[in-house]
């Protein structure tokens, strides 16, 4: 089922600052974009997620609030932040235009985990969803993570947890697993142990996800469909979001020299620290 909303697109890069407008007068017409539901969860996990963005300043360190939607067919994971933004929007998609500070409730919102993540369980796929400015997208099939249970048990969240390894796309993760609730799914892709994965962290403490709530409520699992998301391989997608780390003036329109020709433009390169690294 699809239902239709009114969005103004906003690029990643605005999200990091304070927005305001202070005309009174402001108002601008939405754009529109549509959702396409796939199940409603059963149950979610919220984890803190804390990660490097820059691998030379290994002290700064970014924090967010992720959510893991748990369904009978397919699970969710995203920013909370990002849900926040799409309620929001769908809030707004009722009124013709909106004004200065509707627009600022929407662009501070800062979502600082972008991917979307959502998987078909039964038939083991994966749709990505990410931003490079606007919005890409890919498919592929559930990684087979090999991983090895090891000695050594937790608690969390008043859960018993016991200890799996495993190597995933260039980094190696510790992962703590409860056997009390009956799922192998994690946070980002990861999944596949006999139990729910409530803390996750790479050896070099880049990535580091930790449960910090459960709860039963049923929440939309649903996923981004406008005509304007741009659907890659992944292949691509890595591609083009490190062209765009690399040189992030090349995603913000053409220069042109006096005699008409294309003109090159250098920006400074942005920190980049993938998550996956191969």
């Amino acid at each position: 089922m699809k239902f239709y909303l009114l969005f103004f697109f906003l690029t990643a890069s605005v999200f990091h600052a304070q927005f305001r407008i202070d005309n009174p007068n402001f108002s601008m017409k939405t754009s529109t974009y549509k959702v396409e539901n796939y199940d409603t969860s059963l149950y979610n996990v919220y984890y803190r997620l804390e990660f490097v963005p820059d691998v030379a300043r290994k002290e700064l360190k970014k924090e967010s609030v992720c959510i893991l939607q748990v369904g009978k067919d397919y699970s969710k994971f995203s920013d909370v932040k990002q849900l926040k933004s799409d309620s929001l929007s769908e809030k707004y998609s009722h009124q013709k235009e909106i004004n200065g500070k509707e627009m600022e409730a929407l662009m501070n919102i800062n979502v600082v985990f972008h991917p979307v993540i959502l998987k078909d369980i039964s038939k083991r796929k994966i749709t990505y969803q990410g931003r490079i400015k606007g919005i890409y997208q890919y498919q592929e099939e559930q990684p087979d993570f090999k991983w090895k249970l090891e000695k050594g048990t937790k608690t969390i969240l008043g859960y018993a947890c016991k200890k799996a390894t495993v190597k995933y796309k260039g980094r190696d993760y510790v992962a703590w697993f409860t056997d009390s609730i009956s799922s192998n799914n994690g946070p980002y892709k990861f999944e596949g142990l006999p139990g729910l994965i409530l803390e996750l962290t790479d050896t070099g403490n880049e990535f580091h996800f930790v449960a910090i709530a459960i709860d039963k409520k049923n929440l939309p699992i649903y996923l981004r469909s406008e005509d304007r998301i741009l659907n890659v391989t992944k292949e691509k997608y890595r591609e083009v979001e490190k062209n765009y780390h690399d040189n992030p003036g090349i995603f913000h329109g053409k220069a042109y020299n006096a005699d008409g020709s294309p003109m090159i433009v250098k920006s400074k390169p942005l920190p980049y620290n993938p998550i996956e690294l191969e």
